[in-house]
């Protein structure tokens, strides 16, 4: 099969598309034929080596994500069959023409969700899902902010907010023109980080300077400004530093007396520990968008083979929404 793979750490010219061995699933697997697979900042930081000092010995794969039929289950497999359409997080490598992934992992895709909708769900769905409803706890009616709002999350954040009863949301990026980008995908209104600061932004297009929740993957400068917009007990959930500075967070006196919390969420803890609040999510995205209530934001579909110009694009700090690559191109 042909799969994407890199001998080193380093820039995206590392990437390579290879003749690789197909991964046989085990017993609790599945083996996917792979249509789609997800670009993810998180795969850009396993090309980096960001995750683990050093040069990695040997070849290794990337890719999260993945959507396909299923080819072959393993032993212990009684929920999927032969030929079903499936999406979902992948064990082995996804960008690759196939994948193996844990049953509990993966789900089956209706007939009236698309198969990009179903390729940009995973990373994105899941983890706007959680940040608001099990970390941040959006109760209908509150104020939230969300940075790095033009980006896949943050697009998928917006709707999901709507549906959870948000009673206004704020898109802020890095640009006036990325955050109107945030508007169009539903936001109420946008704001750019180089406009000031936050809060006052905040105010001359909501009228009020606070939020009750803030969502931020960026980092650094732009989440300690974000801190300063959260509300009395607002909360403040942090998934990312997309920005590369330094992670530093406000002593916990400061926490205390301005009566505010910070949150942490890492969806690899719930693919590795919690697949079962996986599952219950995943349900709802597929609901959603088969309702046409949710719209995943493709930017673009590219050749497996361009696997290195997706990963620049989306260092680019350009790309509008998800980046997929196809299998069979």
């Amino acid at each position: 099969m042909r799969a994407v793979q890199a001998t080193r750490s380093g820039a995206a010219d590392v990437l390579e598309l290879v003749d690789a061995p197909e991964p046989e699933p085990a017993p609790d697997e599945v083996q996917i034929q792979v249509r789609l697979a997800g670009v993810n900042f998180a795969d850009v930081n396993a090309r980096r080596g960001t995750y683990a000092a050093g040069a990695v010995p040997g070849p290794r794969g990337f890719g999260l994500e993945v959507l396909g039929e299923v080819r072959s289950v393993g032993g212990g497999v009684r929920r999927f069959r032969t030929g079903q359409r499936v999406a979902g997080f992948s064990s082995s490598p996804g960008y690759a023409e196939v994948a193996v992934a844990h049953q509990d992992l993966v789900w089956a895709v209706p007939d009236d969700v698309s198969d990009d909708q179903a390729a940009a769900f995973p990373v994105v769905g899941c983890t706007a899902y959680h940040l608001l409803r099990s970390s941040a706890r959006l109760r209908e009616g509150e104020r939230v902010l969300i940075t790095a709002a033009a980006g896949g999350v943050g697009t998928t954040a917006i709707q999901i907010a709507r549906l959870l009863g948000a009673g206004l949301v704020v898109g802020a990026a890095g640009s006036g023109e990325r955050a109107a980008a945030a508007v169009k995908a539903g936001a109420d209104a946008g704001i750019g980080y180089s406009e000031g600061s936050m809060a006052e932004a905040l105010r001359a297009v909501t009228g009020r300077s606070s939020v009750d929740v803030v969502l931020d993957g960026v980092g650094g400068s732009v989440r300690r400004a974000a801190l300063e917009c959260l509300d009395l007990f607002g909360r403040l959930v942090h998934f990312g530093n997309a920005s590369g500075e330094p992670e530093e967070f406000p002593p916990a006196r400061t926490l205390r007396e301005r009566n505010v919390g910070l949150l942490g969420f890492h969806l690899q803890a719930l693919r590795a520990h919690h697949r079962e609040v996986l599952r219950d999510s995943a349900a709802a995205l597929l609901e959603w968008l088969g309702q046409g209530a949710l719209h995943a934001h493709v930017a673009d579909v590219l050749p497996l083979g361009c696997a290195a110009e997706a990963q620049r694009l989306l260092e680019s700090r350009q790309v509008r929404g998800k980046l997929l690559l196809a299998a069979d191109r």
